[in-house]
């Protein structure tokens, strides 16, 4: 298992990409705990880029028109939670998050966590930046109250101007500076975000055994998906647990068979987009990430999607070189740093 890039990019132009690819594309980067969705491939395209501050995460967006949704089932499957600082730059980011109406146009911030619902649309050609941030890590500097979640922050607010001066400030950082100012920066970050939203009392430490239980167990499915057995009796032999135990420690609603499923048919979708894989059948690539079943293997694959893998596959044939292999790899590192699945860590 690889360790995700320091620095990330992803640029979707329509002349380097059909609308079917952008779609795709689009959806695998963006879509790493919930759904995208595209009203208009045929005009959308988009760019991304992000740094690796530690355990932080830098990133600017900028895309045509798209929503996001993360319903309950969804947020309740999350088990790496993740506070999310956002910069609207320009356009629009109007929606409901966490059951709070939100509308956010240019300079007004917007505080999230990855582990709440979501129904938001990126509207006017929106552009943001974003400082990603564990939860884990946030607790020892501040105590997390529900206050903060859905927040927004108006642009003439002290704290937004304080908090947008931040963001751009750590969006122009190289991806060479170095680990000591690394360290420096994201240290700086954290008790400068404590101090503006008046939470500066650091949370008790607390022991994150929990959480490390749940990154191995997380890396364990990632390892199986092979293997067409892989599920909650497997990881409970492997771990020496009850069944009671395993859904305690992965959050009582969590549902693993469905996030075994749902990262399957995202490792499928990789595995077409990357084209390494022409020569094979959409059945065998199946089967080869645990989906045996070929006739529910298509239609769960169009359930999550919106479209065939059949479709898929033709696109890429159609333009298909080397690039879709650069182009998709974006989707899958994110994830995994969302997941905590880096072997660094």
């Amino acid at each position: 298992m690889s360790s995700t890039p320091r620095h990330m990019f992803l640029q979707l132009d329509r002349n380097n990409t059909s609308p079917a690819e952008r779609l795709a594309l689009w959806q695998d980067l963006m879509s790493a705990a919930g759904k995208v969705h595209i009203p208009d491939p045929e005009t959308f395209t988009g760019y991304f880029t992000s740094l690796a501050l530690g355990d932080l995460r830098t990133m600017r967006v900028r895309s045509g028109e798209f929503r996001y949704v993360r319903d309950r089932q969804m947020a309740r499957n999350v088990s790496r939670d993740h506070v999310m600082i956002n910069l609207t730059e320009s356009g629009r980011i109007a929606g409901e998050v966490a059951g709070r109406r939100v509308m956010a146009g240019a300079g007004a911030v917007v505080i999230s966590r990855l582990a709440s619902p979501m129904d938001v649309v990126l509207q006017e050609e929106a552009e943001w930046l974003a400082l990603i941030i564990p939860r884990a890590i946030l607790d020892n500097y501040m105590a997390w109250s529900p206050r903060f979640d859905a927040r927004v922050l108006q642009p003439e607010s002290t704290q937004a101007i304080l908090i947008g001066g931040l963001l751009r400030s750590l969006d122009r950082l190289s991806e060479t500076i170095s680990p000591r100012e690394t360290t420096c920066a994201a240290r700086a970050s954290l008790v400068f975000l404590a101090t503006c939203l008046g939470g500066a009392t650091p949370a008790l430490p607390r022991v994150e055994t929990t959480e490390d239980l749940v990154r191995s167990i997380r890396r364990y499915m990632a390892r199986r998906l092979a293997d067409p057995d892989l599920g909650p009796d497997l990881i409970c032999r492997e771990f020496a647990m009850s069944r009671s135990k395993l859904y305690r420690v992965m959050g009582d609603t969590t549902n693993i068979a469905s996030v075994i499923k749902r990262t399957r048919l995202r490792a499928v979708r990789s595995d077409i987009l990357s084209g390494k894989h022409a020569s094979r059948s959409l059945a065998d690539i199946a089967k080869g990430r645990g989906l045996t079943d070929e006739r529910n293997f298509r239609r769960s694959f169009v359930s999550e999607f919106g479209y065939p893998p059949s479709a898929l596959r033709k696109q890429v044939g159609a333009n298909g070189n080397s690039r879709h292999a650069e182009l998709e790899a974006g989707g899958s590192d994110l994830e995994r740093w969302f997941q905590g699945l880096d072997d660094h860590d």
